[in-house]
């Protein structure tokens, strides 16, 4: 069943240009499996939000003193980055972190930080960047 129409356009009234539109089909079931299945591209951008908001709390906790969560939330986003292939947000955090375990997120704050903030200042935003994944 046809839900929504979504055009994406600019300007304005009758001088908008539409530069591209989309359908949004909705199917109706009542299986449980099938109506919480999590689908594959949503969980992956689900994934980078999660990974700019780890990010963004842990430097705001660093900036704060709060060292406990800066350290969790730093080593979820190195866990994060590491599980979705983010190199470059990979290699940026290990300037303020030192990885004791991507794997399991583990790692230590650095004592002296400089430049990094900056650096970081794009992953720190929620905007979504595609990525290409690895061959396996």
């Amino acid at each position: 069943m046809l839900a929504a129409r979504v055009s994406l356009a600019t300007g304005s009234g009758t001088q908008a240009t539409v530069l591209a539109q989309a359908l949004v089909l909705a199917t109706w079931t009542e299986d449980n499996a099938l109506s919480t299945r999590i689908n594959q591209r949503v969980a992956h951008y689900t994934g980078q939000a999660e990974l700019a908001e780890a990010i963004q709390e842990g430097l705001a906790a660093r900036d704060a003193g709060d060292i406990e969560t800066a350290t969790s939330k730093l080593g979820r986003a190195v866990q994060l980055a590491a599980e979705s292939g983010h190199e470059d947000t990979a290699k940026l955090l290990a300037k303020v972190v030192d990885v004791v375990d991507e794997r399991t997120g583990t790692v230590r704050l650095k004592q002296r930080v400089a430049g990094v903030d900056a650096e970081l200042a794009s992953v720190r935003s929620v905007q979504t960047i595609r990525v290409k994944k690895a061959a396996p």
